[in-house]
């Protein structure tokens, strides 16, 4: 897995250009599919491309993988930028934002969860 190609899709998002690094990412085979930062960066463009919801979602499946708080960040400031302000701050609440991020997965049937390992 090649992670400058991660930070150079990175650096094409962070410059405004969503087409370059829509077809950049799309290129990446299925090894990068359970990467958080490949879905953090998958949901950046979906979020430029205000697919708003099916940000959410990949970002949802991030936090499978990595808990990050640029992942949180980046959930809560689309919530509040469809309207959603309560749950935007809820999410940034660092008490309570985990069981938030549960319910929601919950709540959202097409959200990939893992096995838990036993």
């Amino acid at each position: 897995m090649n992670t400058n190609l991660l930070h150079i899709i990175s650096d094409l998002i962070d410059k405004k250009k969503i087409n370059e690094a829509q077809i950049k990412i799309s290129e990446l085979g299925s090894e990068y599919h359970n990467n958080p930062e490949y879905l953090y960066l998958r949901s950046k463009i979906f979020y430029s491309n205000k697919l708003y919801y099916l940000a959410i979602d990949t970002l949802l499946t991030a936090l499978e993988f990595e808990k990050k708080d640029k992942i949180y960040l980046l959930i809560a400031e689309i919530y509040k930028n469809i309207g959603n302000k309560e749950l935007s701050d809820k999410i940034l609440n660092l008490n309570i934002r985990d069981s938030i991020i549960d319910s929601l997965k919950g709540e959202l049937s097409g959200i990939f969860r893992k096995k838990n390992k036993n």
